[in-house]
């Protein structure tokens, strides 16, 4: 009898113990919210109406580097400009169609991309509603970029599978693995500083096949860009 009274509270134990530690994984929302309080809040960031980040942009893998700007306006406009001084990297989205040049001609920007962009944005904070996915789920825990974070698996409403990174910790978003066409692309978020009341992560690697590119910003200001930026060259 006693060993069985010690076996049955053992499996109690056990079975509070999981119970225990499924109630601490969060729901997507959950992650979103904290995500959103460590960057400064949604009330902030609702009120944002255009971004322009400035710094230096360095093509690791090709040991060259240059300047970088990105701008950014709702709905959904977005210009990036990186140049290399050997090569302008140009791509854009004016709100209907995008466009992207690599320095041997202008192209449209590819159908999967231009699709995602031409998702609108309502507000500033759009970026911290996770409703905006089809599907979404916390899958677990996972070590990234030497981090404990939640792993979440995200289908945006075009269709592109994505797995994003949070720290259990901070909130703070760590990186973002993208499915596309040429294969995976991962976004690290590093180095997170504050301008105008709002956190923003103003290292980014882009990390491929061929290897890292760095972009790092500089200047962040908040505020609707020039509308001439958004045009086509």
């Amino acid at each position: 009898m006693r060993q069985f009274a010690s076996a049955a509270i053992a499996a109690v134990i056990m079975v509070g113990g999981a119970v225990r530690a499924e109630a601490q994984t969060p729901t997507v929302q959950q992650v979103y919210d904290k995500y959103a309080a460590a960057v400064g809040g949604r009330d902030a960031w609702k009120a944002v109406t255009g971004r322009s980040d400035k710094g230096t942009a360095n093509v690791a893998f090709a040991g060259i580097s240059g300047a970088y700007e990105r701008h950014t306006a709702l709905p959904n406009k977005m210009r990036m400009i990186i140049d290399l001084g050997v090569v302008k990297i140009d791509q854009g989205f004016d709100g209907e169609k995008g466009w992207v040049d690599q320095g041997q001609g202008m192209l449209p920007m590819p159908a999967e991309q231009a699709k995602e962009m031409a998702e609108p944005n309502t507000d500033g904070a759009a970026f911290l509603d996770p409703s905006r996915y089809a599907k979404s789920a916390v899958v677990g825990k996972e070590t990234f970029e030497g981090a404990e974070a939640w792993k979440l698996e995200l289908t945006s409403k075009a269709g592109r599978t994505i797995t994003e990174y949070f720290d259990v910790n901070t909130g703070l978003r760590l990186g973002t693995v993208t499915t596309t066409p040429m294969g995976a692309q991962t976004a690290i978020y590093k180095d997170y500083k504050e301008f105008d009341k709002k956190k923003v992560a103003t290292t980014l690697i882009q990390r491929s096949a061929q290897g890292d590119v760095i972009l790092t910003s500089e200047t962040v200001t908040f505020g609707t860009p020039d509308a001439s930026l958004f045009k086509q060259p």
